[in-house]
């Protein structure tokens, strides 16, 4: 990427708007809306944000805004600090580096990818956090939310593709 493409104000707005978007969706999951205790986990909105931008806009999601998100949800929710950063860091690459066969394929593919994601991570976090001696979270709720986060993918999409009209870069789509 030259300097003049990465400074540029079109691709410094996107950031921003990325770590807006981000912030309200931190806020959204850790919201306290008054469940019970049986109620099913909510869906990872910032994954389903950052998997959706790595795929349309790679060069506007920065590895340092990704991990800032990422972080700032650590301190916010229950995820231990620096696993679901991690994480975070970690799908939002691989779809990165997934990114041009995906642009190429039907959605359901491209959804397909996100569900992997959105299970990988929980089950990266739920290692990390076995690794360091900590209790676990149960592997079941976690499972849960991938599968939710999975589901709402479709509705992230919709919005941020026709709501915000953030797509494919052409020569992405087209290649």
């Amino acid at each position: 990427m030259e300097l003049a493409e990465y400074l540029s104000a079109a691709r410094l707005t996107r950031i921003l708007l990325l770590l807006g978007l981000g912030l309200i969706a931190i806020y959204a999951e850790a919201a306290p809306l008054g469940l019970s205790a049986t109620a099913h986990p909510s869906p990872d909105l910032l994954l389903c944000l950052i998997a959706y931008w790595s795929l349309r806009r790679p060069g506007s999601t920065p590895m340092l805004a990704v991990f800032a998100l990422g972080l700032g949800r650590d301190l916010l929710t229950d995820v231990p600090v620096g696993a679901g950063a991690l994480s975070l860091v970690i799908v939002a690459e691989v779809l990165k580096a997934w990114r041009a066969p995906i642009a190429r394929a039907v959605f359901p593919l491209e959804w397909a990818a996100v569900a992997f994601a959105a299970l990988a991570s929980a089950g990266m976090q739920w290692l990390l956090v076995v690794v360091t001696l900590a209790q676990p979270p149960y592997l079941m709720a976690l499972i849960h939310q991938s599968l939710f986060t999975a589901l709402v993918y479709p509705l992230i999409v919709i919005f941020l593709r026709w709501g915000l009209r953030i797509t494919w870069r052409k020569r992405e789509a087209v290649a």
